[in-house]
């Protein structure tokens, strides 16, 4: 079920997209540095998207991979704490008061 309302979600999303293109074929003068590019205002509004979500997925994966470094040196910190409370537990009790 779930396999089909994706697929039926995808048809209907690749539909929108076709009719937003066909409807915005009207050329847009892109400036830059170098030239001027001419291309239809559905490729630059498709491309900015595309180029605003590998911006967003590098910047996300940045945090994520330092998050995961903190994980990892917080897991070290955590395993050589329950060792020492572990070798801490063998050794007896001795009362100072009999000392």
């Amino acid at each position: 079920m779930r396999r089909i309302m994706t697929i039926i979600l995808f048809v209907i999303v690749l539909m929108l997209g076709a009719g937003f293109s066909a409807i915005n074929l009207t050329p847009v003068d892109i400036n830059y540095y170098l030239g001027v590019l001419s291309l239809p205002l559905s490729i630059v509004i498709i491309a900015a998207i595309i180029l605003g979500t590998i911006l967003g997925a590098l910047a996300l994966s940045i945090s994520i991979l330092r998050l995961r470094y903190e994980n990892r040196r917080l897991r070290k910190k955590l395993i050589s704490s329950e060792q020492e409370i572990d070798s801490l537990r063998i050794l007896p009790i001795t009362d100072a008061s009999k000392v």
